[in-house]
Parts: C-alpha cells; sequence; structure tokens
C-alpha cells in the first residue's frame, strides 16, 4: 500500500504543478495575443491589407 507522506506529496505537487502549467500557458497565450496585434498595427502602418499584403491587387 502506498505511505502516508507519498500520498499526501501525491495530493498536493499534483494539483500545485496543474497550477503551474495553466499559469504559464495563460501567460504564453496571452503573450501571443500582444504579439499579433503589434503585427497588425505594423501592417496597417505599412499600408498592408488584411490579407497581409501590400499590393491588393495581387490575388
Amino acid at each position: 500500500m502506498i505511505s502516508e507522506e507519498w500520498l499526501q506529496f501525491l495530493f498536493v505537487a499534483v494539483p500545485v504543478l496543474s497550477l503551474v502549467g495553466t499559469w504559464m500557458g495563460l501567460r504564453t497565450a496571452g503573450r501571443l495575443v500582444q504579439r499579433r496585434r503589434e503585427d497588425r498595427q505594423a501592417d496597417v502602418k505599412r499600408g498592408a491589407d488584411e490579407r497581409g499584403r501590400s499590393d491588393s491587387a495581387v490575388e
């Protein structure tokens, strides 16, 4: 049978690691959203259309 200390460790470690992983994922997702916003703003300043092309006549 599993020792009591090992069981307590699992009951603490698993949720903590899950929270840390979720926090890191949300940080990464937030950074990606910010980077996309900055890229879109830079595209608008350069005059690119919504397809990401600077020449809107190109299909």
